[in-house]
């Protein structure tokens, strides 16, 4: 009998346990997960609607995640956390993953957007991105949290209603030979002439000036009044390589002369995209 009854709290233990992983396995996280406590429920079931609504119109998931500190949870940037997130708890909608997340560390003001998937790069361009980044920033720099999630909320939609049109938000690059008018041989040598005789003319009047030069026995006559003074000027150049996926140019469109559009910039280790920024 003890046996039995052994056995029976033993099936229900393993039972209890089964389910509890099931239940932690089918846990996802919701579209606005605030851990840093900057809404009341009030606002965050307002935004998870907002965002549930644009992924049921487009298929296509938009999220929010805010930490207190993301170097809590990853050895890395921002982009590493927010690209380590968004695949961990599956946030993208279909077979590619389709989704945009905005996450946010409070500790150092960090954010980073990461748009995933072929429409999400194609909705979600460099331009697109640092747009929609826009959006937000100013709401956030008055801590505003509310009013800037539902500014990224709205404006994402706004995006993805775009992309679906054909027509993304992009910049237009044009081809160099756009940059400035062509310069002819016949032209070349016009301006050759006429820069000639100008630098002609203008030496040999400086050259009669200086007839009347004399020497001096100081510098006193050469400094100008109230001193010399001397800046120290320091110019840094950052060389950055990237790799474009240039959108197609649409047909039909007005723009003049050869070009393309900037496209996206494919950064992540996933095939992801990121832009990030402090706030």
């Amino acid at each position: 009998m003890k046996k039995k009854v052994i056995v029976s709290l033993l099936f229900a233990l393993c039972l209890l346990l089964g389910m509890t992983a099931a239940a932690y396995a089918d846990a996802q996280i919701d579209y606005v997960s605030d851990y840093a406590g900057l809404l009341s429920d009030a606002q965050r079931r307002d935004l998870n609607d907002r965002a549930a609504e644009i992924a049921d119109e487009y298929n296509f998931g938009v999220f929010v995640v805010v930490v207190n500190d993301y170097k809590s949870y990853v050895n890395g940037s921002i982009a590493d956390f927010s690209e380590n997130v968004f695949h961990r708890y599956g946030l993208g909608r279909g077979q590619k993953e389709e989704g945009v997340l905005l996450a946010m560390s409070m500790n150092d003001r960090d954010y980073d957007i990461y748009a995933h998937g072929d429409f999400g790069n194609y909705a979600f361009t460099d331009y697109g991105k640092d747009q929609l980044a826009n959006s937000f920033l100013d709401d956030f720099r008055r801590n505003d949290w509310a009013g800037g999630f539902r500014d990224f909320i709205r404006t994402s939609g706004d995006m993805l209603e775009k992309a679906r049109n054909g027509q993304p938000v992009d910049t237009w690059i044009p081809d160099q030979a756009e940059t400035g008018p062509r310069m002819t041989l016949g032209k070349l040598l016009v301006s050759l002439g006429v820069g000639c005789l100008t630098g002609g003319a203008t030496v040999s009047g400086m050259k009669r000036q200086m007839k009347t030069a004399v020497r001096q026995s100081g510098a006193a006559n050469y400094v100008a009044q109230g001193g010399v003074r001397l800046s120290n000027k320091r110019d840094d150049f950052v060389n950055r390589s990237v790799t474009r996926q240039v959108i197609p140019r649409q047909t039909g469109s007005n723009r003049p002369g050869g070009g393309h559009f900037g496209g996206t910039t494919i950064s992540g280790s996933h095939g992801g995209s990121h832009h990030s920024g402090k706030f």
